[in-house]
């Protein structure tokens, strides 16, 4: 026979209780927001191990969720994205003291107390992480732009470079030689409505490529732009309130291309080569002289760098197609950033290269210059062949 088990009403009072905090922990907002890393390492997972996810939720999720918190984003002029990063810290020391005010306070809670000063920042972290990963994390992962387009990339010749970098060149100049200068010569953008037209450039693109999608915000100028300069940031896509956020301290004739690269980002394309191509591609068919200028010469300034490496003499002969102009613009640009290096900015530059690293593009920065690739392959695919029915047609 079994013997009954007897159990105190100390012991049940202390299992009850035990139940009741562990169902109130279940129900507390805290513990689901814990609940949110998990999953996002999972939609990670499959992002990264199930082809076709990220495309689809690309098309998807974060179309629909882009599209509604940008509008609502750019109801305001400011961004959102940078009041909040300069509360962060601010609201963080508030914390801080309020939960050592609450330990001190509660005599005979002071270790519930503790345990939620701390579980509180895990759960925001935990939601941090998977907004991070629903907002731009899973596009990691997505096709790129040369898929998505139907562009095939070659590996160019030396001939083939210089072709290119020639032609990029000469249409800079043409486009630089019917804007306005300052008294240095170097040349003025109007930024007024530069904003605006960097939206309508990139939105106009997808007459062009449908794969590109429009109804999105402006970008957003940057107040301590300037502090972005000390880390050589020239523009930076703030997932959480779905913002183009832009440096406007930098030289005029580099600001239309950024603001088009963040607005790439923002339509879902996260690896840096693409968003630079989509730049390039919006600012030369903009038909704004301005934007114009603005995409060749910073394509110029890549696709010449795989020029020099590949025949320094065609390099030299290249550059005689820049007009002075030109070279002031780059003398100018050149001088700006070489008061912004320092230490500070080389560990910028290393934090973002391990991030881009950590997140499916395994070259780092030098994925920006990969643009090459791709102006090689737009020229060979959809600008020479225009190139040959002009020149016939003329002749």
């Amino acid at each position: 026979m079994r013997p009954d088990i007897h159990i105190s009403e100390p012991e049940l009072s202390k299992a009850a209780h035990l139940r009741r905090a562990a169902k109130k922990c279940v129900r507390s907002v805290w513990f689901w927001l814990l609940m949110l890393s998990p999953l996002a390492f999972v939609l990670r997972a499959a992002a990264a191990g199930i082809s076709g996810f990220a495309d689809l939720y690309n098309r998807s999720v974060y179309r629909i969720l882009s599209v509604i918190w940008t509008n609502i984003s750019g109801i305001v002029p400011f961004s959102v994205g940078e009041v909040l990063l300069i509360l962060l810290p601010f609201a963080a020391l508030g914390y801080i003291a309020f939960v050592i005010a609450s330990i001190v306070r509660s005599k005979g809670q002071r270790l519930k107390k503790l345990f939620l000063g701390l579980i509180r920042p895990l759960s925001a972290a935990s939601l941090v992480f998977f907004l991070f990963m629903t907002n731009c994390g899973i596009n990691y992962y997505c096709s790129d732009v040369c898929t998505q387009s139907g562009l095939k990339l070659r590996e160019p010749s030396a001939e083939e470079l210089y072709e290119v970098c020639v032609y990029l060149a000469d249409k800079a100049t043409e486009c630089r030689s019917r804007l306005p200068e300052d008294e240095n010569g170097v040349v003025v953008l109007d930024r007024s409505s530069m904003q605006s037209s960097a939206r309508t450039a990139i939105n106009v693109l997808h007459k062009r490529y449908d794969f590109i999608p429009d109804a999105y915000s402006i970008p957003k100028s940057v107040m301590l732009s300037r502090g972005m300069s000390y880390l050589q940031i020239t523009g930076i896509y703030f997932p959480f309130t779905f913002e183009a956020n832009v440096n406007v301290d930098v030289p005029d004739f580099t600001v239309p291309f950024t603001m088009c690269h963040e607005l790439a980002h923002v339509r879902g394309f996260m690896h840096e080569q693409d968003a630079n191509f989509i730049a390039y591609l919006s600012c030369i068919y903009s038909g704004d002289d301005g934007f114009m200028y603005s995409g060749y010469a910073e394509a110029v300034r890549y696709a010449s760098r795989h020029l020099r490496r590949a025949d320094s003499s065609l390099y030299a002969e290249f550059q005689t197609h820049l007009s002075d102009g030109v070279y002031r613009d780059y003398a100018f640009d050149s001088e700006y950033w070489r008061q912004f290096e320092t230490p500070v900015a080389q560990t910028a530059a290393a934090v973002n290269d391990s991030y881009l690293k950590h997140n499916a593009q395994p070259e780092g920065i030098k994925s920006y210059d990969r643009i090459t690739d791709l102006i090689v392959a737009h020229f060979y695919t959809d600008i020479r062949q225009s190139l040959k029915t002009d020149d016939t047609i003329s002749q």
